[in-house]
């Protein structure tokens, strides 16, 4: 196995040496296993962005969901 060191540029293309890129061939597929940098819960997030814009629930959700499937308590 051979260990390369690639560079990810401004626009988050990643740029492998020179030299180690003229060796392969054009269709050649490369597999590269990393790491995902650690989720960061404080910074905004599409996801919690658009959960913050739901409406509260007038009961818990429980009561609320039964509901909706037609289960009255």
């Amino acid at each position: 196995m051979t260990r390369v060191t690639a560079t990810v540029d401004d626009q988050g293309r990643l740029m492998l040496p020179e030299a180690f890129a003229r060796t392969l061939q054009a269709g050649q597929q490369l597999t590269i296993e990393v790491d995902p940098p650690p989720l960061d819960l404080d910074a905004a997030h599409p996801l919690y962005a658009f959960i913050g814009t739901l409406p509260r629930l007038e009961s818990d959700s429980r009561t609320h969901y039964r509901r909706e499937r037609g289960h009255e308590e």
